[in-house]
């Protein structure tokens, strides 16, 4: 089998009002859309997130270099390339890598005509579904918090991840008070790399400790290992980092310093690192839970047990426009996301979408 062609899109989604998580700032969510088509007739697919990076000018770049090639050459040339790597590279390329693993295994898993959780060994076909919830806190009441997790209970949500704004410890503690007191249940709360020093850090999580959190996310840069680890060894509440890990080495380091390794196969490597991630996690006693992209992470929570569940961030927050770009909605009900049985890692892109948002394209093909 070989790559007849590869096509590139960059997508810009706007979102309805900025999004500030810590010290980032964001109004249009960047996609990056792949397609690899081969000489069967077959294709391949995946996307992810910019993030920042040139992740299309790396994608671009290596298409160039793998056109033609069938699926075996073109894994070898994706190592060798991302070996000799230099570091101020290693993100996008790490990133370019991951999607083009992706939509290789999605390539496979359509030549055996079965969905991807059932090729890496089949375990169940549903799992419970994280929501989101209190994007645009700086533009928002506690109340509208509250009240945006109340509903997703109703909705069925049995756990709930809210944001937090990490610069005002007051203000996260009374949202968190808000919260368990008008829609208790399962509740985990993400810092977005908010704190800079250990001593805030353990100071303002100290206070969180008596809520009974499911786990407090990404309270560093996920590189300051040291730094999660000597929160966690002083703070009651779990901790969960490593959705922007890039790596499997720095990923198995991780492991054993967080109770809940984030994994999102979209940068770590694409799902070879990912399912290596998750038996580094299971050797380490940790349980892990994806970042976003639920069509995909799904089959990886479908196949694997110490996989706690799948995230989502619910269309109508508008924080994550994801299902613009896709063929197939969300598959959730009452909370629970029911794998997609369909031949693939389900990402069905719809083309069309695609190249209505995206800003730049490219097709690079064997004749190119």
């Amino acid at each position: 089998m070989k790559l007849t062609a590869l096509r590139i899109a960059e997508c810009r989604v706007p979102l309805p009002r900025e999004i500030r998580l810590g010290d980032t700032r964001i109004t249009t969510r960047d996609f990056v859309c792949l397609r690899l088509e081969t000489d069967t007739g077959i294709q391949g697919e995946a996307l992810g997130y910019v993030r920042g990076t040139p992740l299309f000018a790396v994608l671009e770049g290596l298409a160039a270099r793998l056109a033609g090639a069938d699926d075996i050459e073109m894994r070898n040339a994706l190592m060798v390339a991302i070996q000799n790597s230099n570091q101020p590279g290693r993100a996008a390329l790490s990133r370019a890598y991951s999607l083009f693993d992706i939509a290789l295994w999605d390539v496979m898993a359509k030549t055996a005509a079965l969905p991807l959780f059932q090729i890496l060994g089949g375990f169940r076909r549903s799992v419970g579904a994280t929501a989101v919830a209190g994007y645009y806190l700086d533009q928002r009441t506690i109340d509208d918090v509250a009240d945006e997790v109340a509903r997703l209970r109703d909705a069925g949500y049995e756990r709930v991840k809210i944001m937090l704004r990490g610069y005002d410890p007051a203000f996260d503690r009374a949202m968190i008070e808000r919260v368990t007191a008008t829609a208790p249940g399962r509740l985990a709360v993400d810092a977005h790399w908010s704190w800079r020093d250990l001593n805030t850090a353990r100071r303002d999580c100290l206070g969180l400790d008596d809520f009974g959190l499911e786990f407090v996310e990404d309270p560093f840069s996920t590189v300051d290992v040291d730094l999660v680890a000597g929160l966690r060894r002083t703070i009651r509440t779990p901790v969960a980092a490593g959705e922007d890990i890039h790596g499997t080495r720095v990923m198995r380091n991780l492991a054993t310093e967080v109770d809940v390794l984030r994994v999102d196969a979209t940068t770590c490597g694409g799902i070879t690192a990912a399912v290596e991630a998750i038996h580094h996690a299971d050797g380490a006693g940790r349980t892990v839970f994806p970042h976003v992209f639920l069509p995909l992470h799904l089959h990886l929570a479908a196949a694997f047990p110490g996989i706690e569940g799948v995230e989502m961030i619910p269309e109508e927050s508008g924080a994550d426009p994801i299902e613009k770009l896709l063929r197939r909605p969300m598959p959730i009900r009452d909370g629970i996301a029911h794998v997609d049985e369909e031949p693939g890692v389900g990402i069905a892109l719809d083309w069309e979408a695609v190249e209505r948002f995206a800003s730049r394209s490219a097709t690079v093909t064997s004749e190119t």
